[in-house]
């Protein structure tokens, strides 16, 4: 088997094993992950996940004139100014959304030397990286950009279970707004090894 055979493997066990954490967009059509049909579109998913590249794209969302209108009136920004500001907020949120699955991706290259997997695909609920250890025991960790991006469903799901929780940024707290959170990391042994720094080198050379 190849390399994202056998991760993909131990992400089917993993939800066998959970049945509860199967996430799948549509209500209908769920995959059942007792079967093969069920298994192998998750397999296609999962397998388009981590072969697609990442790029930026270009905006779709329409522009709500109110916004520009309102920065006219209180700021006193010009036509130009405000067409630039739209075009430049828009890229901004495309490069926001872009961040959480860098992140990850970034991760994986160092957790996956180590036996974890990227459960990649978001078709794993409130869980990215996975562990099966020696006791047979799963340990499960959950990655977010920014201490505020958890919502009420997926903290529900974490209670009572082993699934820990890291975020990169601190966003809330006046002390700690705009620190990073590397040092924190849930498991010790890749302290030192994940920082800031080898993160931008990483996005860097994604997008080149």
């Amino acid at each position: 088997m190849s390399n994202y055979d056998e991760c993909f493997e131990s992400i089917i066990s993993f939800l066998r094993d959970n049945p509860d954490l199967l996430s799948w967009k549509s209500k209908k059509n769920i995959p059942d992950i007792n079967t093969e049909e069920g298994v192998e579109v998750l397999r296609s998913k999962y397998i388009s996940s981590r072969n697609s590249p990442i790029s930026l794209g270009e905006p779709s969302t329409l522009v709500d004139p109110a916004v520009s209108q309102i920065l006219k009136i209180a700021k006193n920004y010009s036509d130009d100014e405000l067409k630039l500001i739209s075009i430049e907020h828009q890229y901004s949120m495309l490069a926001e959304n872009m961040v959480g699955l860098l992140l990850e991706k970034y991760i994986s290259l160092t957790l996956e030397k180590h036996g974890w997997v990227w459960c990649a695909g978001d078709f794993v609920k409130a869980v990215d990286f996975i562990k099966k250890n020696s006791n047979g025991k799963w340990e499960a960790v959950q990655v977010k950009n920014r201490s505020t991006t958890e919502n009420s469903s997926s903290s529900a799901i974490r209670n009572g279970t082993d699934i820990k929780k890291w975020f990169r940024m601190y966003s809330k707290s006046a002390k700690k707004r705009g620190n990073t959170n590397w040092d924190a990391f849930p498991e010790e042994e890749f302290v030192g090894l994940l920082s800031e720094n080898a993160f931008f080198d990483f996005i860097k050379k994604q997008l080149e």
